[in-house]
This record gives C-alpha cells, structure tokens and sequence, in this order.
C-alpha cells in the first residue's frame, strides 16, 4: 500500500502557502544529521555504541519512496543514501532518548523506527544548520504502543523541511507531539496510516511563532479500515510578524464503517502583524463513521489577563502564562505521561528563554 497521497491536486495545495522554492536546498551537497542515542549513562552514538546496551538496532529502514512525485521525500532519499533503523521490542519503561544534531551548510537524516512492545521515543532536533531535512518513517505492530516526542529547537535561521510516514497495525496505538519553536522557514508533511481495525492514532502539535517566523505543518490521517480512530488537536501562538499555516488532511475509505476521528486547530494571535491560518478538510467514502473538525482565531483574552492580573501578575507575565497554558493543552490527545511530561518541561524551558532574550 503506498504512503503516497491518492488525489494528485493534493500535492499541488501542499505547496501552496510554502512553495518548494522557498525551501529546497541551495546544493546538493550534504552534511548527514548525527544521531545520538543517550540513556543515564551519558551520550552514546548510534554507529559507536555496543549494540547490546541499548534496544536499538541500527540498520537500513524497511520502507519505500511513494510512487508519484513527491519532491521533498525524493529529495531527501537522494541527500542521504544511509538512514537509520530504531527498533525498539518489548516494554521499555525508560524514556528513548534520540539526539539528532544538524551541523553545516545542509544537514539531513533519515530514521525508521519499529515498535513490537510499548515504547515512549524523545527525538530531539537541535543545531545550526543552514538547510536540515527529516525524514520519520515507522510501523507500529500489531497491540503494540508508541509515542514519539519531537522538539525543534534549531537555529532561528535553519530552514527546515520535515516528512512524516507511519503506519499503524491492529489494536496498535501511535501517538506523537510536536513541540515547533525552531527554524525561522520550516515545512512538515506528516502522514498517517491506520492498516488494520482497533487502530488508534493520538496527534498533539504545539507551535510558537516569533518574529517573522514562517511555519506550515500539513497533517494527514489516513482510515483504510473500519473500527479505528484517530485525534488532532493543534494550537499556534503567533507574535510579532510571524505567520502559521495549519492543514488536517483526514480521508475515510470507502467501507471503513464504525470510523470515529476528529481534528481541532486553535490560534492565538499575540500581535496585530502575526497571521494564522488553519485548514482542517474531511473526505468521507464511508456511511457509518463519527468525523469531526473545528477551527477558531482569537486574541489574549482580556478577561483571563485581568484576572491573574489582579492575582498579583504583571501584564508580561499574565500574558506568558495564559500562551504556556494554551500551548501545552495541544498534548492533551497523548496518553503517556512520560511523552507529556516531555513536551511541557521543553515547552516551559523554550518560552523562560524567550522571555529572557
């Protein structure tokens, strides 16, 4: 079954707000993403490390490119020719701790993960790379549980392409937030796919937009059977000059009967320059399914800042607190707490520093 995208218009919306112009990469030479697994002990890396300590393997990813013409996936097929494969088995109470580091001109990296067991994965984006792709690819098998982490911190001046493919087995749960505060160009096209009934996909996505950051994330999930169900919920914070584009691309099959999913995009403009868009769109084959999608816009709320205003807070931090709140509800949808925990010490960690600069 092909990862790609079925409706060819699509690819030509998914460029729209972003056009690839704007983001390829200005040569086509490459300085690989390191990716380092860490655990109590310390940093290890993935090539250097013994096998054995880790529930790890590194190999090649057990994936293929779509069929039609997907520029960004290819391009980043071609930049690197050696990706990494995380395989992660039975129950691993520890959080996963993946470092993925962007260095040079170009920086980009390709990682397959797979999960038969339950297992909660950080991957951590950092570094000040000019240009960086990521491609995150994964299958989750059947009954088994995983919930991936990522936080984007790059540099303020990275362009970042993301691509996501995972694909969802019986009775499985794949669960995934995203805290987006890095790059000041970034573009992310993250795809889902649920195979088989009692499949569950849980997607919670955070974004704050500064200065005359540029974020467009389009998220789509894909029913192909019935009896499975799928959430997003996506909350941006927009300030300053900064812009927003949000699309939830949720597409039901023909005969996916018993189908329950829903998507809500949520933006709060901080500044009169900052701009939010979000996007949520429904194709529905099937006749008996629970499908829901909700989008809104609204500025600070006068009557939250005035009440912790007269709690003793000052204008500044009446108004960090209610974005840090609204930003951390996006997490909601994830169930595993040590993912959450995650999400909301790097949110609260990422906005000290914002308020601090």
């Amino acid at each position: 079954m092909s990862t790609a995208m079925e409706d060819p218009s699509s690819a030509v919306h998914l460029w729209r707000s972003t056009p690839w112009s704007w983001m390829r990469p200005e040569d086509a030479d490459s300085t690989a993403v390191r990716m380092v697994l860490h655990d109590a002990a310390g940093h290890v890396s993935l090539h250097e490390g013994s096998p054995e300590l880790f529930p790890v393997v590194v190999d090649g990813p057990e994936t293929t490119l779509p069929d039609v013409d997907d520029i960004a996936r290819h391009t980043l097929a071609d930049l690197d020719t050696a990706p990494m494969h995380l395989s992660l088995e039975g129950h691993h109470e520890e959080v996963v701790n993946v470092d993925l580091r962007a260095a040079g001109h170009v920086a980009v990296g390709r990682l397959h993960i797979t999960c038969k067991g339950q297992a909660v994965v950080h991957l951590h984006l950092s570094g000040d790379a000019g240009w960086c792709g990521l491609h995150l690819t994964g299958k989750v098998a059947d009954g088994s549980h995983l919930s991936v982490v990522v936080t984007d911190e790059l540099h303020l001046e990275s362009r970042v392409v993301r691509c996501d493919d995972w694909r969802v087995g019986r009775d499985a749960t794949f669960e995934t937030g995203t805290l987006s505060v890095g790059g000041f160009r970034r573009k992310s096209d993250l795809r889902h796919h649920l195979d088989a009934t009692g499949g569950n996909v849980r997607i919670g996505l955070a974004v704050h937009g500064q200065g005359t950051r540029h974020d467009d994330h389009h998220v789509e999930i894909h029913h192909h059977v019935g009896h499975t169900t799928s959430s997003l919920v996506a909350n941006v914070a927009c300030g300053g000059r900064s812009r927003s584009v949000g699309t939830g691309r949720l597409v039901i099959d023909a005969g996916a009967d018993g189908t329950d999913a829903g998507q809500v995009f949520r933006n709060l403009l901080l500044s009169q320059g900052a701009r939010a868009d979000a996007i949520p769109e429904l194709e529905v084959l099937a006749d008996d399914v629970s499908a829901a999608h909700g989008a809104a816009s609204a500025s600070l709320d006068e009557g939250q800042l005035h009440y912790l205003m007269s709690r003793g807070l000052g204008p500044e931090e009446a108004a960090a607190m209610i974005v840090e709140g609204f930003l951390a509800d996006a997490f909601r949808p994830i169930a595993a707490a040590e993912a959450r925990r995650t999400l909301r010490d790097r949110l609260t960690v990422h906005l000290d520093c914002a308020r601090i600069t």
